[in-house]
Formats: C-alpha cells, sequence, structure tokens
C-alpha cells in the first residue's frame, strides 16, 4: 500500500477542525491518543534510508508499522505496511531481542476527520511539536499517486494553507532535530 500524505503546521487547531467541518463536510470520526515508539535497525541507519519502524499504542490497539522512503519531492508519500499485534510490550521485547533500540517517541492528541470516501484528515498536537493538520489517503496503483497528491494540495487551498509551508519531515524527524 502507498500512503500518499502531506501536513502543514496550524496555529488554531480548533479553527481547523470548524473549517473541515462547514467548509469541507468532513465527518468528525473520534478523538484518540497515540504514543509512537520508533526503533532503530541494528545494522541499518533508517535515517539515511528514510524509513521507519514504529510500534504504536492508542486506545484502539497496538500497531506494528513499517514506513518505506519517501518517493517524490512534494509530499510524504511513501509505502506503508501495518498489522495489529496484541502485546505491546512484547512486541517491543523482540524486536529488543533482535538488537532494535527505541530512539524516539511521538505523543499526540489527534482529531480525525473523514473527508469524501477516502480521505482522512488529522488534526495533531504533538508534544514538544505544536499543531498540524495531516491529510491522507491510500492507494495500490503507483499511477495514482500524483491524482491522489492533487487531490490533498486541493484540499490544503480550500483551507487558506500556504503550500510553501508544507512539512515533508515526518514527527520522527522533527524531534530527532530538537
Amino acid at each position: 500500500m502507498i500512503e500518499v500524505e502531506i501536513k502543514s503546521p496550524i496555529n488554531d487547531p480548533e479553527e481547523i477542525a470548524e473549517k473541515l467541518i462547514k467548509k469541507l463536510n468532513a465527518k468528525f470520526i473520534k478523538n484518540v491518543f497515540q504514543k509512537d515508539i520508533y526503533l532503530q535497525h541494528p545494522s541499518r541507519n533508517f535515517a539515511e534510508t528514510d524509513e521507519a519502524v514504529r510500534i504504536r499504542s492508542s486506545e484502539e490497539g497496538t500497531q506494528l508499522t513499517y514506513k518505506g522512503p519517501k518517493i517524490d519531492p512534494l509530499s510524504k508519500t511513501r509505502e506503508e505496511l501495518c498489522v495489529n499485534v496484541d502485546n505491546y510490550e512484547i512486541i517491543l521485547k523482540i524486536f529488543e531481542r533482535l538488537g532494535f533500540t527505541p530512539v524516539a517517541e511521538v505523543i499526540k492528541h489527534r482529531k480525525i476527520f473523514r473527508i469524501e470516501e477516502n480521505i482522512v484528515a488529522s488534526v495533531d498536537q504533538v508534544q514538544g511539536l505544536g499543531n498540524f493538520l495531516e491529510l491522507e489517503t491510500e492507494t495500490s496503483d503507483s499511477a495514482q499517486v500524483e491524482a491522489k497528491r492533487k487531490a490533498l494540495f486541493s484540499i490544503m487551498d480550500k483551507l487558506g494553507l500556504p503550500r510553501d509551508n508544507l512539512e515533508r519531515k515526518s514527527y520522527l524527524e522533527l524531534i530527532m532535530a530538537i
């Protein structure tokens, strides 16, 4: 699966949430608290390869995710593979036994909205980083990436968020730069 994603810092999360509903007819889905632990491979530098392995804990359970390198210079589009796991502590111990080490933690409160059928908007308050809007969609067809990215840019335009303010770095990259 290819995740097509763009992200922008925002000043007022409530204003953006209101605009999502009023201007784009977005449907509020839920509030979630997420704690992400990112792991470093024992012999491959993910910072150099632009990859990530993440264990996410939330009210919804635990999820293991591999994120591949970004595939374009305009967005955060990349391969993303996810699987639900039953036990956060055990999956973390398995990776540690394999030589992976925790490198950073990203903690966020997220308001999730759905725009149309296949676009998710997340209004994020990220501990230590501030507020962001993430727009994302998925495709299994690489020929559709450009059209999906244009749809996300169109939403940013309708919300009045300038394209030159987009952030291509992941929350992990931003936390590591502090």
